[in-house]
C-alpha cells in the first residue's frame, strides 16, 4: 500500500480539504473508492487504522479533514464537500477509481456528514456510519433520508446514549435513529459495552475524555468494525453474496457481544 497527502478542492473555490490517500499497490483496477470523514473536532489521523485496513482489501481510500473545523461549521457545506472529493478522486490517476463503486464512511459527525452527502449525490452506493450522531445544522435524520438510494450500515454502542450531562451519542440522534430511517438495504450492528470513542486510534485525545467510558475493549470494537466495513462494502459494491454470512453471523453474535438487525 502507498500513502500520500493531498489538498483537495471543496465544493467552493474558497474551500480545501487536507487528505491522506491510501492506495493498494497491487490487485485489480479500477478500484472501489471510500471517502472517510472524521468526528467532531477530531483529526483524520484518528482513523488511519480503519483506512489502512480497507486499502488492504483493495479499496482506494481518501481520508479527509474538514475544510471548516469551527464549532459552528455549516454542515450543508461540509456535506457538499464530499461530492467534490469524489469528483476529484475519480479524476486522480493514482487512485484508479471505478466511478460505479463509490462509498462514504465516517465516525460521529462524520457518519452524519457521510449520510447527508449520500442524500445529495446518487454516485454514492454505500454508507457506513461508525456510531453516527445527527446534528441540527441541519438535521439529517429523518429529514434527508428519503433522498438516499445508497445502502446504509451503522455500527454503534450501548454506553453513550444516556448518562452524564451531555451524552456523546444521545438517544434519538444516535446510530439507532439512522438505521430506523434508512431505506433497505440496511444493517445495524450494536456492540455491547462499547463507547463513542472506541472508534478512534488514540482514545487519550483531549475531546475523547468528554465521553463515557465503556466496558468493551477498543481492540474488540475495531475488529468488529473492520469486518463490517469490508463485508458491507464487498456486498453492496460488488454484489458479493459470500459476505452475507459475516454480516448475519459474526463470531461475536454467539457470545452476545453484538446484536444484528438487517433488512
Amino acid at each position: 500500500m502507498s500513502t500520500s497527502t493531498k489538498t483537495i478542492p471543496g465544493a467552493k473555490a474558497s474551500r480545501s480539504l487536507p487528505a491522506t490517500l491510501f492506495v493498494p499497490v497491487d490487485g485489480p483496477t479500477p478500484r472501489a473508492l471510500v471517502v472517510i470523514s472524521p468526528g467532531f473536532q477530531l483529526q483524520r489521523t484518528q482513523y488511519t487504522s480503519l483506512a489502512r485496513h480497507l486499502a488492504t482489501w483493495g479499496f482506494s481510500v481518501v481520508l479527509t479533514d474538514y475544510a471548516d473545523t469551527g464549532f459552528f461549521a455549516d454542515h450543508t457545506e461540509l456535506a457538499n464537500d464530499v461530492p467534490a472529493v469524489i469528483t476529484w478522486s475519480i479524476a486522480e490517476p493514482s487512485l484508479a477509481v471505478d466511478a460505479q463503486r463509490i462509498a462514504v464512511a465516517g465516525h460521529s459527525l462524520g457518519g452524519d456528514i457521510s449520510t447527508f452527502a449520500a442524500s445529495l449525490d446518487p454516485r454514492i452506493k454505500a454508507v457506513i456510519g461508525w456510531d453516527p450522531v445527527d446534528a441540527s445544522n441541519p438535521s439529517v435524520v429523518p429529514e434527508k433520508m428519503s433522498a438516499i438510494t445508497a445502502a446504509i450500515a451503522v455500527v454503534g454502542e450501548t454506553t453513550d446514549k444516556s448518562g452524564g450531562g451531555m451524552p456523546c451519542a444521545p438517544a434519538g440522534d444516535n446510530f439507532e435513529a439512522f438505521y430506523a430511517a434508512s431505506p433497505a438495504p440496511a444493517i445495524q450492528v450494536t456492540i455491547v459495552g462499547a463507547s463513542h470513542m472506541n472508534w478512534v486510534d488514540d482514545p487519550s485525545c483531549l475531546v475523547c475524555g468528554f465521553c463515557t467510558a465503556g466496558t468493551a475493549t477498543p481492540a474488540t470494537v475495531h475488529t468488529i468494525t473492520r469486518r463490517l466495513d469490508v463485508a458491507w462494502l464487498r456486498r453492496q459494491l460488488y454484489a458479493d453474496t459470500s459476505m452475507d454470512a459475516w454480516l448475519d453471523h459474526p463470531p461475536e453474535l454467539a457470545t452476545g457481544e453484538v446484536a444484528i438487525a438487517r433488512r
